[in-house]
């Protein structure tokens, strides 16, 4: 009667066995160590000399975990629990992370950008400074359609485009021709000299000013042409006005105060020519002996606090 044997997980060197008749043995049987094909596991180990490594494989009456060691398989289906938790660790960490998938709508879409931006962005430009009031015409020519006109002293975006006496310019989200002699690659209104000629708004406001209160009046005049009016002498209040020894020159508020700043600054680059005792604008007052901008005290108005215009007043 032969010994009962227990039933043990599917070798493939037992199969090889049992295909020899009984009693039989190969060399091999009694030098060669018996063991497993090596596995997934086993193959990890050999080549990254993981210590220990387990590798999930699913089938169809459950999964079974393969140890990196000789040890028989161990069987899981209806109780997960028999697995050693340290195994399904590292089974775990074993997996591929997860990819995710981006669809098209869930993809930032580019900046439009359109083609009048992209042909402006090639164009080379140059800061210039016009030296005049500069009129802006839709074509290089005189009798071009007016777009609009520049003061003295703007900074202006120049292309590299001449058409004879014109140049072209950025101008309100487009171009424009300018008189290319009307501009420098200097700021101006420091340089730009003063007038005794005439104001073509005529002299009814040099009634009773002094002689370097008119030499303001005619010299802002011809710089700058879109100044609304001018205030001179009038009676009452401080000396200044009464003695014909201050001018207001008017702007609209807000709106034109870069005019204003450029009317100012031209005339503290001139004031020892003007003989200026101060210049007040926007709540603010220069002098020759304080050469800076100060803030006044609060006047109660626009009108007061010089917010719609540019009061300049000359010495005795």
């Amino acid at each position: 009667m032969s010994m009962y044997e227990p039933r043990r997980v599917a070798d493939p060197t037992a199969q090889e066995a049992s295909d020899r008749p009984r009693g039989t043995a190969t060399r091999a049987d009694h030098h060669t160590p018996r063991h497993a094909v090596p596995g997934v596991g086993d193959r990890i180990f050999a080549r990254g000399g993981i210590a220990l490594a387990a590798i999930t494989a699913s089938a169809t009456a459950g999964a079974v975990v393969v140890g990196s060691t000789a040890d028989p398989a161990v069987a899981m289906g209806a109780v997960p629990g028999q697995v050693p938790s340290v195994q399904l660790e590292l089974a775990a960490a074993l997996e591929q992370p997860a990819v995710r998938t981006l669809t098209a709508d869930q993809l930032a879409a580019p900046a439009t950008i359109t083609a009048k931006r992209a042909a402006k962005a090639l164009v080379s430009h140059t800061p210039l400074y016009t030296t005049a009031s500069v009129n802006v015409r839709k074509q290089a020519s005189e009798k071009s359609d007016l777009l609009g006109q520049l003061q003295l002293g703007v900074r202006v975006s120049a292309t590299a485009e001449i058409d004879g006496k014109y140049r072209k310019v950025e101008y309100d989200k487009g171009y424009g021709w300018v008189l290319e002699a009307e501009l420098s690659d200097a700021a101006p209104i420091e340089a730009a000299g003063t007038t005794w000629a005439a104001c073509s708004r005529g002299s009814a406001v040099e009634r009773k000013l002094r002689k370097d209160t008119v030499h303001i009046y005619r010299s802002v005049c011809a710089l700058f042409p879109a100044v609304n009016s001018y205030g001179g002498w009038r009676a009452g209040g401080l000396p200044f006005h009464k003695n014909g020894r201050a001018l207001d020159i008017m702007l609209t508020p807000r709106a034109e105060s870069a005019l204003g700043h450029r009317i100012a600054k031209y005339l503290i680059a001139h004031a020892k020519v003007f003989n200026i005792d101060h210049i007040i604008f926007e709540q603010h007052i220069w002098t020759p002996s304080t050469p800076r901008w100060r803030k006044m005290a609060d006047r109660g108005s626009l009108n007061a606090n010089h917010f719609n215009h540019v009061h300049v007043a000359i010495r005795a």
